[in-house]
């Protein structure tokens, strides 16, 4: 094949349940365009390869494997596969998630080709937790479009396999190098806040993607501990690029949402210096909004309370 326009990747790991499904969906991509697929394997212990190989016999033209003869982890395995794609574009799907419309990656290339100033575009998607799935996830919400750089710091509304974008912008960002510093345990929020601050990001509501929930994936399989660390790197990112980008006008609202995210692991890790942090920070809160926060921090007789809604609520609610 001569240099494709569109680079598709896929980082995967112990993915032997999806990966097909993955595959399927971007081999069945209808395009007036050549693309290329990279697969980056990190030596799975299952059998993720053997699937993938059998694939790629079939499809030597598209299908590129990534891979080495021992686990390089997924920031490594994710940057090998940046270098790998030699497209104009690149858009994305990790192994466990899959997508849906054949005509995803025209509809978003016809939008970049057309619109220059526009480094990124994203979609709806559906979610998939177990035999459930919860179609449009983003139908009705006015998602913005354009220069969204405070709206992204504020929170990720971006689904990393309904992601195309620039492959010149994606090269110049090299983001796992901040997240090797940082010791970040996400890369795709960086990576979305990085392009926002460069480059438009455009928004298109058709539901092209499933982004797939399971108890072994990064974020979903976690326990209490794991979900503070989360988060704690969630507001580490945040923090970060409000001061890279000089957008401390954000500083009030980011520092509201996570002492009241922090008063949820200072109940569930019944850790009294994470709650004394939150009864002083909502202290010297104004009344309001923050009464119940207040209450809350000052009163562990609630916690029963508030784990059993919590519990609870996580049990029920698709997406986690």
């Amino acid at each position: 094949m001569d240099k494709p326009l569109v680079s598709v990747k896929t980082i995967t790991y112990n993915h032997e349940k999806y990966i097909a499904q993955c595959i399927e969906g971007i081999l069945n991509q209808k395009t007036n365009f050549d693309f290329e697929y990279i697969i980056g394997e990190d030596c799975s212990t299952d059998k993720t390869m053997d699937v993938i190989q059998d694939y790629a016999a079939k499809y030597p033209d598209i299908i590129r494997v990534i891979t080495s003869e021992q686990n390089v982890g997924a920031t490594l395995n994710d940057q090998r596969t940046d270098d790998a794609c030699r497209g104009k574009y690149v858009a994305f799907c990790e192994g466990d998630d899959y997508w849906t419309d054949p005509y995803k990656l025209q509809k978003q290339v016809d939008f970049l080709e057309a619109n220059p100033n526009y480094g990124l575009v994203h979609t709806n998607f559906s979610c998939q937790k177990g035999d459930k799935l919860l179609k449009g996830f983003r139908d009705g919400q006015n998602l913005p479009s354009g220069n969204i750089l405070s709206d992204l710091i504020r929170g990720n509304h971006i689904a990393t396999a309904s992601v195309c974008m620039r492959n010149d912008l994606l090269q110049s960002i090299r983001i796992g190098e901040p997240i090797r510093k940082h010791n970040w345990r996400m890369g795709d929020y960086p990576l979305w806040i990085e392009s926002a601050a460069r480059m438009k990001v455009h928004y298109l509501e058709d539901d092209t993607i499933t982004y797939r929930i399971h108890e072994t994936s990064a974020t979903h399989g976690l326990d209490v501990m794991g979900d503070f660390r989360f988060f704690s790197d969630r507001y580490d990112i945040k923090r970060h690029y409000i001061k890279k980008f000089g957008c401390e006008d954000l500083e009030p609202f980011i520092n509201k949402m996570y002492h009241r995210e922090l008063l949820k692991f200072a109940i569930l890790l019944k850790d009294e210096d994470l709650r004394e942090r939150c009864l002083q920070y909502f202290k010297d809160s104004s009344v309001g909004k923050s009464f119940p926060y207040l209450m809350l921090s000052q009163y562990p007789i609630f916690d029963p309370l508030y784990c059993f809604v919590y519990t609870t609520r996580r049990k029920l609610k698709m997406v986690v």
